[in-house]
């Protein structure tokens, strides 16, 4: 099963005693709560921290960091560690409101500060891993459009409009990998009638649990409309009108282009993963609600739907017996009307003459016929049959 922990959690763990002996505890590799240490920003201890701690030394802890706008305060550790947002103990628990130890104005000024200013980059001479993907794309295309001359095998992004974006991209990107990871540049192909395919650069920022596209418009695009307006100047833009944070864009203005926005845009980037993180949590809070609601409802229903049963089970066993008590009576009143009968026919004029022989052998036939459908012939128990009444 797997285990949630806190970030606190884990680092009082990771500091409380070797990586080899927790991970026994917690089932898994101490690589393993290596990488969840990293990944939720949580230090461990140094290579030799263990050793002179017992030789009696006071080796220095590192402090535990404001946890990261858009950054989990939950590690999940263990198999199948997946997140799961419905609840899966029981309807009855409690579901509680989100909550957010960080007042979020001090989060986002201390992810400023870790993040420090972002610088434009120049050229793409030593590009951020983020661009790998998309520049390798780039360059195999460019050695097939030598080889053979085929318009066809054009680079996508050698305009300087393109090389503007992916400097800016780099930029940003470049700036986030060391809190969050590695980002990633990617290649968006848009088929248009009449116009062809339209390549468009786009970047993935992953800011731990909440993760944004960003994509810039130009006055030159010819793509789709896709319900926003023509913009006059070149716009990053970031987020849906659907979204937890809506559209969010950031454009070249007289005196300050978008190169010297960075900072800023970096800084409102880190504010919108917070939001975003608190609104889906909330949203998840309220979807658990619902959800509970509904199983409470469906709950219901299927209580009302089984006593409806139930009672009409009742109703036919009722009938069923019924019928048997009528069954029972009907069979005793014709045994007592083949007595009578025979007895009556006694006294017929003609059964003491010629015809005694065949009545006394028809009426010892009446007689067997009324004992064996009189029910006082049978047993109590096959007389009372079902009788057992459900409740």
């Amino acid at each position: 099963m797997p285990t949630t922990l806190t970030r606190q959690a884990l680092y009082d763990l990771v500091w409380s005693r070797p990586r080899t002996a927790l991970a026994k505890e917690l089932g898994i590799s101490d690589v393993a709560i290596g990488k969840h240490c990293a990944r939720a920003l949580v230090p461990a201890p140094p290579m030799g921290y263990w050793a002179r701690l017992s030789a009696g030394g006071k080796p220095r802890r590192t402090p535990l960091p404001m946890r990261l706008p858009g950054q989990s305060d939950t590690i999940m550790v263990g198999a199948d560690a997946r997140r799961y947002w419905r609840p899966v103990g029981g309807l009855e628990e409690p579901i509680q409101p989100p909550t957010f130890a960080e007042d979020l104005e001090q989060q986002v000024a201390d992810a400023i500060r870790r993040v420090g200013r972002v610088v434009a980059t120049r050229d793409l001479n030593s590009p951020d891993p983020a661009l790998s993907r998309v520049l390798a794309a780039e360059v195999r295309r460019r050695q097939k459009l030598k080889e053979r001359g085929w318009t066809f095998d054009k680079p996508y992004f050698d305009e300087p409009v393109y090389q503007r974006q992916l400097r800016l991209f780099n930029s940003l990107a470049r700036s986030f990998a060391p809190l969050y990871g590695k980002q990633e540049v990617r290649s968006e192909d848009e088929w248009i009638q009449g116009i062809g395919t339209l390549h468009h650069l786009m970047l993935r920022l992953d800011f731990g649990d909440v993760s944004m596209e960003l994509r810039f418009f130009e006055p030159s695009d010819r793509r789709r409309d896709r319900g926003r307006k023509k913009v006059l100047t070149t716009t990053l833009s970031v987020g849906t009108e659907q979204g937890h944070a809506g559209v969010q864009d950031w454009s070249d203005v007289d005196g300050r282009k978008l190169e010297e926005q960075l900072t800023d845009i970096a800084g409102q980037l880190l504010r919108r993963a917070e939001v975003s993180l608190r609104a889906q949590a909330q949203w998840q809070y309220e979807q658990r609600l619902k959800w509970r609601d509904e199983e409470l409802a469906a709950q219901e229903e299927r209580r009302k739907e089984d006593e409806k049963r139930r009672l009409a089970a009742i109703e036919a066993k009722k009938a069923m017996v019924r019928d048997e008590i009528v069954e029972i009576a009907r069979r005793r009143r014709v045994a007592e009307d083949i007595r009578t009968t025979v007895q009556a026919l006694r006294e017929h004029p003609e059964a003491g003459g010629d015809g005694r022989a065949m009545f006394e052998a028809w009426s010892e036939h009446a007689l067997a016929v009324a004992a064996s459908v009189d029910p006082m012939n049978s047993s109590l128990e096959s007389i009372l049959g079902s009788f057992d009444l459900p409740t």
